[in-house]
């Protein structure tokens, strides 16, 4: 976590209010003073209305900074050094008239002030103005020629300074903790904010990097997903370096510890023997083993994972790191489970419900898709429209679910004769449609060919054993943009073809190779 004085969303007037229970404690005393200056006047005594005097002047000056704190906080900034310096002679000499017995006081009120100009203005800051307070109330004390005099005023002097500095360092630290406190909420509000919006798992997981770089000072860090018994690692940083494609083993592992117990696991120190059993470290990325790590589960309705950070330095974290990486997994996990739920929910759309290929609306955008590939690089593909022959006679004599079976068996016998980069997809009803890259006419031609073959070989039987009637399919083939450059035309100029194969008896391809002999 960056360490700075105050987050960008603390305003001065913001710290002006942490420092009022002071600032009114301070008044108090001045008040104390005026009054008690009063009571001391009706007995006569010596310096009454001096105390009364320097009480006004407290509360007047404490009056002053404070309606300035409020109204024109960014004085305290333009006049910073006059003002702490005007604050340690001001206080310095009024108080030094006050009688011995209630020296007290000048000691109450340098150390409220001291903690006050901590909390507006810094430890530095505080510093000046305790060095000019301590060193101007000893040369302003009464002078004294006896060893024990000296000594009591030293000790004075030297206990004000100790008591000023340490209570400015607490308060210091404390507001160190309160405004890094802060920060981490205003980093995971911003983190919850952006990362909900996301439902993209790639722009998820770069949120997550992000966070867990700007959060926590680790050397390497990384997320995982079990799959199969395995921990896939989609982000993996390790000492300014990202790592793809990295699989770890779940079992005997401490992130496989975690996801299996679905509990966070802090090791502060690894040197120390890691009491788990069956658990030993295992290194990934880098040749080089951590000696701190933090490990918390991510378990969703869709996903099973692991966040985990680590640093070659023992004793790196803490459990306020332990809470914020907690805090970061549960939001990172969420918006992994929304982004692969709505994965899911984008691929179902894109699919055929009975067959699982490509519908017609994104069969169509694909092909739109690769044609514009293929302008931009050059290339070609091909572009065949299948149709089963007599297929509503499959319906009539056997029934839809019959029918449902052969164009299931279909697509299986498709997809075994496409190559990753091609598609296949149901054009509508008993018609599809393959997507052939880089296939020209005459290899299209063939594998349109081994699947007539295949087709006419297939064993279909139905529910009760009875053997189903071989089906046939008849073929259009057309290429882009050898023939066309418009994927429309392409789709009509295969459909025409397909149709034409069908008047020719079906159960054919068209055209055949002697047009493709001159077509590349």
């Amino acid at each position: 976590m960056k360490n700075r004085q105050n987050p960008s969303n603390v305003t001065q007037a913001e710290t002006s209010r942490l420092a009022r229970p002071a600032t009114l404690l301070g008044l108090f005393f001045f008040v104390i003073l005026f009054f008690y200056g009063l009571w001391q006047n009706n007995y006569g005594m010596k310096n009454a209305l001096t105390m009364s005097a320097i009480g006004v002047a407290g509360i007047s000056y404490t009056l002053f900074l404070y309606y300035l704190s409020a109204a024109h906080p960014a004085c305290l900034t333009r006049w910073q050094a006059l003002i702490i310096i005007s604050n340690a002679a001001a206080i310095t000499i009024s108080l030094a008239a006050l009688p011995v017995y209630i020296q007290i006081i000048p000691h109450l009120v340098i150390i409220l002030v001291s903690v006050v100009t901590v909390i507006i203005w810094g430890r530095n800051q505080a510093l000046i103005f305790i060095v000019s307070a301590t060193t101007l109330q000893a040369i302003l004390s009464p002078p004294t020629l006896s060893p024990l005099g000296l000594w009591t005023q030293f000790f004075s002097h030297f206990s004000l300074f100790l008591e000023a500095i340490i209570l400015s360092e607490i308060t210091h630290r404390l507001i160190q903790a309160l405004y890094a406190r802060i920060e981490r909420l205003e980093n995971l509000n911003d983190f919850a904010r952006r990362i909900g919006a996301s439902l993209e798992k790639e722009e998820v997981i770069s949120l997550v990097n992000s966070a867990l770089q700007e959060a926590l000072a680790a050397d390497t860090y990384y997320l995982g997903i079990l799959e199969n018994g395995q921990i896939r690692l989609d982000l993996l940083y390790d000492d300014g370096e990202f790592f793809t494609g990295t699989v770890v083993n779940a079992e005997g592992t401490l992130s496989g510890w975690v996801v299996r117990n679905r509990q966070p696991l802090f090791i502060p120190d690894l040197r120390q023997d890691v009491d788990l059993e069956g658990v030993s470290l295992v290194i990934a990325g880098k040749e080089q083993t951590s000696l701190s790590w933090m490990g918390i589960p991510m378990i969703t309705a869709h996903l099973t994972g692991i966040l985990a950070v680590a640093s070659y330095e023992p004793n790196a974290f803490d459990r306020t790191d332990m809470e914020l990486l907690e805090n970061l997994g549960q939001q990172a996990a969420l918006s992994l489970d929304n982004a692969y739920h709505h994965e899911e929910v984008e691929k179902q759309s894109r699919l055929d419900s009975l067959t699982h290929v490509y519908n017609h609306g994104y069969f169509l955008t694909l092909l739109e898709q690769s044609a514009a590939t293929i302008r931009a690089s050059g290339g070609g593909m091909s572009l065949v429209m299948m149709d089963i022959d007599y297929f509503k006679q499959y319906n009539d004599s056997y029934g839809h679910l019959v029918g449902d079976k052969v164009l299931v068996e279909l697509t299986r016998l498709l997809s075994s004769y496409i190559k990753a980069t091609d598609s296949v997809g149901r054009w509508g009803g008993e018609e599809f449609a393959l997507l052939l890259m880089g296939a020209n006419g005459l290899q299209a031609l063939q594998i349109a060919e081994r699947i007539r073959e295949k087709v006419n070989s297939l064993n279909l039987q139905t529910e009760d054993g009875r053997q189903i009637a071989l089906p046939t399919v008849s073929q259009g083939v057309a290429l882009f943009p050898a023939e066309t450059g418009d994927i429309i035309k392409l789709v009509d100029l295969a459909d025409q073809r397909l149709y034409l194969a069908k008047e020719r008896g079906r159960n054919q391809i068209e055209p055949g190779e002697d047009h493709w002999k001159h077509i590349q």
